[in-house]
């Protein structure tokens, strides 16, 4: 009994163990910073894409002149496509939020605290997004397809004063995540060129604010378009290629 009690205790935090902690297996950084970055990218161009395509189709069939009509006259015009931007953007939410992991465990640890912040970012990013998507995509779309439209107009997108449009703030906390997430990448050509891209990204919240704090859906949609989605897109692609890159290697 005495031997058992006089053993020496182990140490589960012994020096080994700090040294590992902070080396992540470099072929699932690879595969994973590789996958989640491409996912990210194609669903990018996938939200500019659909929004093109709603945005013409409503011009075609005139309901975009129309404007809001109440919830009635809004059931009345609603079809799938109106909600087509909200399935890559839905999507993009687990791409992106995996891709930013993958960015803090590529970065080097005195540059941590950047990538760390910018995680948390993009935890606020995903809550109010994901919330927002499955709200339109399940609870709206059924309510509208069977008439239930008690108290349903402060949701639906179609109404410029919805609850949706408060949410789609949630992509000021993707840009502040990107803003942040810039200074971990490190002198090379290709990092300047995503630091470059993450900066502007992180940069574009000041449009991204503007447009939801003017009256009218369509600037937001606008500026997505035309500002965020080339920017978000090109700095995505070219961490596939930064990723694709990383050697096994521990």
């Amino acid at each position: 009994m005495s031997t058992l009690l006089s053993r020496t205790p182990v140490n589960v935090a012994d020096d080994r163990a700090a040294l590992n902690v902070d080396q992540p297996d470099r072929t699932s950084l690879r595969r994973l910073g590789f996958w989640s970055a491409l996912a990210t990218a194609l669903f990018g161009f996938g939200y500019g894409l659909t929004v093109i395509i709603m945005v013409v189709s409503n011009l075609l069939s005139g309901e975009a002149a129309a404007g809001w009509q109440g919830i009635e006259g809004y059931r009345a015009t609603f079809g799938p496509i109106l909600l087509l931007p909200l399935y890559p953007s839905l999507l993009l939410v687990p791409a992106f939020t995996t891709l930013m992991v993958c960015v803090h465990y590529y970065t080097a640890p005195a540059k941590r605290i950047w990538s760390h912040i910018a995680l948390v970012y993009t935890v606020i990013y995903a809550g109010m997004a994901s919330i927002n998507y499955f709200i339109q995509l399940v609870s709206v779309q059924r309510s509208l397809i069977n008439g239930e439209t008690d108290g349903l107009s402060i949701l639906v997108h179609g109404n410029p004063h919805a609850i949706f449009w408060s949410l789609v703030s949630a992509y000021v906390f993707m840009n502040l995540a990107m803003l942040f997430a810039a200074p971990v990448f490190p002198g090379g050509r290709l990092e300047r060129w995503i630091r470059r891209l993450f900066l502007l990204n992180g940069l574009s919240a000041i449009s991204t604010i503007a447009s939801i704090l003017v009256d009218n859906p369509f600037a937001f949609l606008l500026g997505s378009v035309v500002i965020w989605c080339p920017l978000f897109t090109a700095a995505t692609a070219l961490l596939i290629v930064l990723f694709n890159r990383l050697d096994g290697k521990a």
